[in-house]
């Protein structure tokens, strides 16, 4: 049996190796989708509800990318990811709520004559209007807001239970967030990553170099 030792650690050698080369080329794949990536448009399609989506490609990067592309370029989110033990997605999106028209109409009217109409717009929004002894015509009504999203580990304390957390900030303060469901996939980690596969690789290599 001792004899066959060597060859059982060449080959657990070998595989890992290869592992290791599977792996190196994943990340090059990876890197060449990320610059894609970063020219990518946002595309707007017709959903399975009839609804409208908006979809766009995803970066992979690990913890120094996601801190060097993504978070130092952003106050924002430099300031809302030091509230995580350990960030593990980012999403930052912008939308614009329009209405064409909106038409109130008096139940009495007026008892006179008049008419003014003129635009109005804030920070957060902009519309048009148009008012009479019959009512008010309110166009071109918007209101828009930036959303960052973030996924991570949070800690009450330094050493206290870590929990799995979503956090959505908007920075329009006329909107609130009413309803959040969250959920991600765990993805369990390659089985020569694991630390048992290479301590018993160290203990045989460790036992035939002994022999």
């Amino acid at each position: 049996m001792k004899k066959y030792i060597p060859y059982i650690v060449i080959l657990i050698l070998a595989i890992l190796l290869l592992s290791s080369f599977r792996e190196c080329n994943m990340r090059e794949s990876i890197s060449d989708k990320n610059l894609e990536t970063l020219t990518d448009t946002v595309q707007h399609y017709t959903n399975r509800l009839g609804g409208q989506s908006a979809g766009i490609r995803t970066l992979q990067l690990d913890k120094a990318q996601l801190q060097k592309i993504i978070i130092d370029k952003d106050h924002q989110l430099a300031a809302l990811t030091k509230e995580f033990a350990k960030v593990r997605a980012i999403v930052k999106f912008q939308t614009v709520t329009q209405f064409d028209t909106i038409g109130i109409v008096y139940k009495d009217s007026i008892p006179c004559v008049f008419e003014r109409s003129g635009t109005t717009s804030d920070k957060w929004y902009s519309f048009g209007y148009e008012a009479d002894q019959a009512g008010v015509k309110i166009d071109s009504f918007k209101t828009w807001t930036s959303a960052n999203v973030i996924t991570g580990t949070k800690r009450k304390w330094f050493l206290g239970e870590q929990t799995v957390r979503t956090d959505i900030t908007l920075s329009n303060p006329h909107m609130a967030v009413s309803d959040i469901t969250a959920a991600e996939v765990i993805i369990p980690s390659p089985w020569y990553r694991k630390w048992y596969v290479w301590l018993a690789v160290g203990a045989v290599g460790g036992f035939v170099i002994a022999k």
